[in-house]
């Protein structure tokens, strides 16, 4: 990607006056394409860099700052405003298009005054062992999203609200999965999927 500018009124990132963390970077080819977002205390954008535009409006072309759908899909990915507890880090993947993405949140400071200092970062960056998993168990994009989600540790009902799809949907989704990789248990699921990031790794 170019470099990234300050995106409408968005601020500048980090000063060397502020304590700035260090971000996951991807590796190989995607280790430019990280997307960073920072939220206030009330969850509005105070900064995103250019690929977080495009990652979320894949396949159409990215907006140049936050708009009303992009806001909805920041929200509806964090859900309730994460607290100190959640530090420093919490993990999920969601889909854009037919790319799926890993989520990571990190709290920066307990929410204190309400101002618009930044107190949520967000990194999104392409998750490839879905392609491994696609490869070696023929799943279906639908399957895929249903494993994801449960590997975030969802229930079915979850995964359902995530999918928009019936609970019993979800269940049909990962009984056809066991099947196909040979398990009898969304633990054997859920081993298999980490077998999947340990060969990537």
């Amino acid at each position: 990607m170019s470099s990234e500018k300050p995106l409408g009124r968005f601020p500048q990132p980090a000063t060397k006056d502020s304590v700035a963390p260090k971000w996951p970077r991807a590796k190989g080819a995607n280790a430019a394409r990280v997307g960073l977002i920072l939220l206030d205390s009330s969850l509005k954008p105070t900064y995103c860099n250019s690929e977080a535009f495009t990652i979320f409006a894949y396949p159409n072309r990215p907006a140049k700052t936050p708009n009303a759908e992009f806001s909805r899909s920041i929200r509806s990915i964090v859900g309730k405003k994460p607290g100190v507890d959640d530090f420093p880090t919490t993990t999920t993947h969601f889909v854009s298009g037919r790319r799926r993405y890993l989520w990571r949140t990190f709290v920066l400071e307990p929410e204190s005054n309400g101002g618009s200092k930044p107190t949520v970062a967000i990194t999104v960056e392409r998750d490839s062992v879905p392609l491994d998993l696609v490869a070696r168990f023929q799943l279906t994009d639908r399957e895929i999203e249903a494993v994801l989600h449960l590997a975030d540790g969802l229930t079915s009902k979850e995964i359902a609200q995530r999918m928009n799809i019936s609970p019993n949907t979800v269940k049909t989704f990962l009984r056809l999965v066991m099947i196909k990789m040979g398990v009898t248990t969304r633990s054997g699921v859920i081993g298999k999927l980490v077998h999947a990031r340990f060969r990537d790794e």
